[in-house]
């Protein structure tokens, strides 16, 4: 009776989805509220001070990533108002009639830079109409603009997977490596089922070299940055040592007469030019992060100060150190680089609150809810109880439960909140790897997301293809089901090895 009571939270957020068709926001705060509630029946009472204390504690670990997706939505404002999304739409047009490598570099690349710098499934809302402006129809448009959210692990500089590294009490280096490796196959099978979409067999035989050469070089930029450089830039780099490898494939296999529009040397050097100017906050990002990071002085200065540190909730962060404070540096030489007015700048600021409200209510509501039920003892027990009945073989129900959560709440960050304490105190109980279950976690429910029923129908609202929402989300499920049995095959390798 107590694991079915325990659920209770967790089955709220089901009911409220998928039968009464709430908002993540509003499921979130009936699931916490249904947990506060649970703590006061005498299997799991907590004080009011220890329910005060839990719903602090999730407050703060949201804030971390808050403060980060604020500056990451605020950017991509700034630089939508400066024109830099059509400028680069435009560029990808000229540089190559082929609407399979124009596709490529859309879905391997820039989509995934945009993600990895702002989050919050932006990319989607660039990506589709660019490629419905390329001649896409508008169904495929929002299938590839979904897919292309394959860096969401590293979305908004890693936010998500930074919070399942505070909450699971896995190294984030650790979390943000494993992850990558699971993800290897993902990344491959995701950019060949775009190429499908885009082409179908014709298109898998005629760029199925090049689709696989982008997938090697994102999947493996991704794990040497996160090897050796850092989480947080991991998909801001792959992303963009990707789309340069795309339009080097563009250079070296153009035709001639396809490309006589960028033929002239004076063509290509302004086009040149322009896209620098235009991707150059993501490069002043890239480059003031590396500084931070690999630079011991300096790396150490950050650390030590302007530093948020509550002891008694084990909570510590460092303004400074923070992504979320070189983001609001970007956004401020991103307003002195396009001359931003400051009538746009208020406009911007505006626009951010709107989306960043609800997901930090979102947030806080389920990392709170997780908190919550950890300290009440409600984890634990569900833990026992899947120990129990799966034994070892839970490493291949893992999957399943961060894909469920990514799948409902459309967001890394809010599954890792939900499941990334039962997977790893489960791990532990079944004497398998913590980590390993924390990989599956993240990387299940990071690739899940795109097929979320809410970032479905923000697809088909905005490719004004309503209609047809029940397909897509078909067709999305299908092909998130697909990701999941290679995180599966991933997982018994990695044992087995």
């Amino acid at each position: 009776m107590g694991v079915l009571v325990a659920l209770l939270p967790i089955v709220a957020i089901l009911v409220s989805l998928f039968t009464f068709k709430l908002s993540s926001l509003r499921a979130g705060v009936i699931a916490y509220i249904l947990a506060v509630f649970i703590t006061l029946l005498p299997e799991f009472q907590l004080t009011p001070f220890g329910i005060l204390h839990s719903s602090v504690k999730g407050f703060l670990i949201s804030f971390i990533a808050a403060y980060v997706l604020f500056f990451g939505i605020l950017l991509f404002h700034l630089m939508n108002h400066a024109g830099t999304i059509t400028a680069i739409a435009s560029f990808i047009s000229k540089a190559t009639n082929d609407p399979i490598m124009q596709m490529l570099i859309l879905v391997a690349g820039f989509s995934p830079l945009i993600e990895s710098a702002s989050g919050f499934g932006i990319a989607f809302m660039v990506v589709a109409p660019i490629l419905i402006a390329l001649g896409f129809n508008r169904f495929n448009a929002a299938m590839l603009g979904l897919i292309s959210l394959l860096a969401v692990p590293w979305g908004a500089l890693a936010t998500g997977t930074v919070i399942g590294a505070n909450l699971g009490d896995v190294s984030l280096q650790r979390l943000g490596t494993g992850s990558a490796v699971i993800s290897i196959p993902v990344f491959i099978y995701l950019i060949m089922m775009a190429v499908c979409i885009a082409g179908g067999r014709k298109g898998i035989k005629a760029k199925w070299k090049e689709a696989l050469l982008l997938s090697f070089i994102f999947s493996a930029s991704a794990l040497l940055c996160n090897l050796y450089i850092s989480v947080e830039l991991a998909g801001v780099l792959s992303s963009l040592m990707t789309a340069m490898a795309g339009f080097m494939i563009v250079k070296l296999t153009a035709n001639p007469k396809t490309t006589a529009s960028m033929s002239e040397p004076d063509t290509l050097k302004h086009s040149g030019d322009n896209l620098l100017k235009m991707i150059s906050p993501y490069i002043i990002l890239t480059v003031f992060i590396f500084i931070s990071r690999l630079i011991p002085g300096i790396k150490e200065f950050l650390h030590s100060h302007l530093v948020v540190e509550l002891r008694n909730y084990s909570f510590s962060l460092p303004l400074l150190y923070s992504p979320g404070f070189w983001l609001l540096i970007t956004c401020v030489c991103t307003v002195c680089i396009f001359n931003i007015t400051a009538s746009t700048l208020w406009n911007s600021i505006k626009a951010t609150l709107k989306q960043w409200i609800p997901f930090t209510i979102a947030t806080t509501a389920f990392v709170s809810m997780a908190e919550v039920m950890a300290e009440a003892g409600m984890t634990s027990l569900l833990a026992s109880a899947a120990g129990t009945v799966f034994g070892a073989g839970f490493i291949m129900i893992s999957p399943l439960i961060g894909g469920l959560g990514g799948f409902l709440t459309g967001s890394n960050t809010g599954s890792n909140a939900m499941f990334i304490n039962l997977q790893v105190e489960t791990a532990t109980r079944t004497g398998l790897d913590p980590n390993l279950l924390a990989y599956a976690q993240n990387a299940s429910s990071s690739h899940t997301t795109m097929a979320s029923p809410s970032r479905v129908l923000l697809g088909v609202t905005l490719c004004d293809i309503q209609s047809q929402e029940n397909h897509v989300l078909k067709r999305m499920s299908f092909i998130a089901i697909g990701s999941l049995l290679l995180i599966i095959l991933m997982l018994g390798l990695l044992v087995w090895l």
